[in-house]
């Protein structure tokens, strides 16, 4: 049997390595600016649906993107509002072209068609109630609150008895979609956190309570949509069930409601089940775009900040790792698919698609990279600090499916506590590694030795 002999002086030497510096912020900020560099029109104050531009497509992109890239920039302007403040500005101006004031209830166009458009979604617009929302929080700008507020009223709009309740996709009142009742029961509760808005609060009740009772199935996952007939198109997104989540936890904040939570949690675990693939890390087992992923990770970092339960928010360190490993085009952008295929040199980039990168390292700028955990934890191993190093590196190698030097420095301090049970399931995960010739040299290089 195999075991892997480390040497103390070769873990003393690595800790004092100098810290590494793509923290997340950094890979966020990278992100948002290729995305103003290829896709923004500054003369239109508006994004490109793609890159390098296609002549057939329309010029500007359809308001599911630009509620994504709202966000992502809700996100910049919060971290860095000296570089991204007036472009959020200039956005949530550009989108007033989409707005229809004449309608019977006033709401944004799928297209910035102007006045008098018949091309609404629900779902779209929940995107910027939510988006508004987390403006006004960072700005404190009281516009962004009546965008937030205006824009809510046209997503109440598509609720009506028929089925029972629930709110339409778009507005030809074919089929009730989680995905037009999630965020909006999320975007409810939203305006009750930075607005005291009570109303919301029953609006928010109804809308979780017709969506339980209608669309989520008994394994925690939410099936895609209802019609008028009653069918069940069972198809299950993560962005479904993310929303749902989100909308848990914040049920959880504003009412002291342990249930709220605890469900939260449920449909958390049921979702990691579902679509983490064990191989990567990744959260695209069944889905190739992260448009619907980068919601799932919000959702875990929300519950994360909340119960402080750690595998949550390595999970999406996790994907996180992955993505800028494999779905990264090393020219700058990131690809559509999130899988590990080969790109062809000149694919096209979708707007939807980068927006959703931008905003997952957003989301986890204010935590450690995994890179940082490493190094924290090999300077608290270097001071003999064994349990505080053993959490760091934990942390390290949890989030990240091919933490080579993480889990080799995990097994090794491990190894000094004495864990002789922990550290041999280490030494197992790294003669794994070890039969990959690249990550064998990585091990060679930290001095690990198989015998």
């Amino acid at each position: 049997m195999k075991t892997i002999a480390l040497a103390s002086t070769v873990l003393l030497a690595l800790s004092l390595v100098s810290p590494a510096t793509a923290n997340y912020a950094k890979k966020a900020e990278e992100q948002t600016d290729y995305i103003q560099k290829n896709f923004y029109v500054a003369s239109a104050k508006r994004y490109r649906p793609s890159f390098p531009i296609n002549p057939k497509e329309l010029p500007y992109d359809f308001m599911w993107g630009n509620g994504v890239q709202f966000s992502a920039l809700v996100g910049a302007a919060q971290h860095n509002p000296a570089k991204y403040k007036q472009t959020l500005y200039d956005f949530r101006e550009g989108l007033q072209t989409y707005w229809d004031p004449i309608a019977p209830v006033p709401g944004f166009n799928a297209y910035c068609s102007g006045p008098g458009g018949n091309d609404k979604y629900y779902d779209d617009n929940e995107w910027l109630v939510l988006g508004f929302a987390e403006a006004y929080e960072i700005t404190r700008d009281p516009m962004f609150l009546k965008d937030a507020q205006n824009t809510q009223k046209f997503v109440l709009s598509g609720w009506d008895s028929k089925l029972g309740g629930g709110i339409y996709w778009k507005v030809d009142h074919r089929s009730k979609n989680t995905c037009s009742n999630g965020p909006a029961a999320a975007s409810a509760l939203r305006l009750v956190q930075v607005a005291k808005q009570a109303d919301q609060l029953e609006w928010a009740t109804k809308i979780r309570d017709w969506t339980n009772s209608r669309l989520l199935d008994a394994d925690g996952l939410y099936w895609d949509n209802v019609n008028l007939d009653g069918k069940i198109e069972k198809t299950k997104w993560s962005y479904n069930t993310a929303l749902m989540i989100y909308t848990n936890v914040l049920f959880g904040q504003l009412q002291k409601d342990k249930k709220s939570l605890t469900e939260a949690r449920r449909l958390a675990d049921a979702g990691l089940a579902a679509w983490t693939d064990p191989a990567t890390g990744s959260l695209q087992k069944t889905e190739d775009a992260p448009r619907f992923t980068h919601l799932f990770c919000e959702s875990l970092l929300r519950l994360y900040d909340v119960t402080k339960d750690v595998k949550y928010l390595n999970a999406v360190r996790r994907h996180a790792s992955f993505a800028y490993r494999y779905a990264r085009d090393p020219q700058g952008g990131y690809w559509n698919k999130w899988k590990m295929v080969t790109h062809a040199p000149d694919e096209r980039k979708i707007l939807i698609e980068n927006a959703s990168a931008a905003r997952l390292f957003w989301l986890l700028a204010p935590y450690q990279d995994t890179d940082e955990l490493l190094e924290a934890g090999k300077q608290a191993a270097g001071k003999g600090e064994d349990r505080k190093a053993e959490g760091l590196l934990r942390q390290a190698a949890d989030s990240d499916a091919e933490a080579v030097e993480a889990r080799y420095q995990l097994h090794n301090v491990l190894l000094c506590q004495k864990k002789t049970a922990a550290a041999a399931a280490e030494a197992t995960i790294l003669t794994g590694f070890a039969k990959d010739p690249a990550k064998r040299k990585s091990l060679q290089a930290l001095g690990w030795k198989a015998e």
